[in-house]
């Protein structure tokens, strides 16, 4: 995978179908993507769907998220909807927020409402604002009232990232409610790219936070960005 050597590809794939060890396909799976090797991406996908150890198709995940092959969509999204393992879901939905598809935001949103792992609801949150939508998922905005902060600051984000103004009127509500100081400067921020309305701002201008004060100026002045910005950020890969 270090050699960035495409010639290698082959071999790769033969030890990825057919070691019998399941950290040797592991590594195969990782170096794989490496290479962003396109021609694997069938390969990978198979392993993700049917390979019996989780590491593996943890694995695989990431590596298809590197790879523009139309194998490596259905797979993710099958994973993502799925898979038995928290880490392998949380990494499909990772990876379908690096490719960037639109294609995806059904099924991101589907995980987001449904799945029981708060981390994996988190991530996929984070992969809607990355994907190129015009409209937001019903689930993002329900995700708007989540017991967990920090899924609260990825909606808002992704919110904002989406900028659909029918999101509006669950953003008013979500910053009426909230008391996170970080998720409330998300869904300011969300509602200013959302086109909110400058005198719906200046009401903001009554906040005890200074954050929202702040951010709402910005918002009447015609400034989109709000700084400094907590980006939320994705679980880093799984490295061999």
């Amino acid at each position: 995978g270090h050699l960035d050597s495409s010639s290698a590809v082959p071999a790769l794939l033969r030890v990825l179908r057919e070691d019998d060890v399941a950290s040797v396909r592991r590594t195969a799976a990782w170096a794989l993507g490496q290479l962003s090797a396109d021609d694997a991406a069938a390969a990978l996908a198979t392993a993700l769907r049917g390979d019996a150890d989780a590491a593996v198709r943890e694995m695989c995940a990431w590596a298809l998220g590197a790879m523009e092959a139309s194998a490596a969509g259905p797979a993710l999204r099958a994973a993502a909807r799925g898979d038995t393992e928290e880490a392998v879901r949380e990494t499909a939905v990772w990876a379908l927020g690096q490719r960037g598809s639109a294609a995806a935001g059904d099924d991101l949103g589907q995980v987001l409402a449904t799945d029981r792992s708060v981390r994996v609801r988190r991530t996929a949150a984070w992969a809607l604002g990355q994907l190129d939508l015009r409209a937001a998922p019903k689930g993002l905005l329900d995700a708007l009232g989540d017991g967990d902060g920090d899924l609260r600051l990825k909606a808002a984000w992704a919110l904002s990232e989406i900028g659909d103004g029918a999101a509006i009127p669950a953003l008013r509500a979500a910053l009426g409610r909230e008391q996170d100081p970080r998720a409330r400067k998300a869904e300011v921020r969300a509602l200013i790219h959302s086109g909110e309305r400058s005198e719906r701002l200046t009401e903001l201008l009554q906040s005890a936070d200074p954050q929202v004060r702040e951010a709402a100026i910005r918002g009447i002045a015609g400034r989109s960005g709000v700084d400094p910005w907590p980006w939320p950020q994705p679980r880093p890969r799984p490295f061999p």
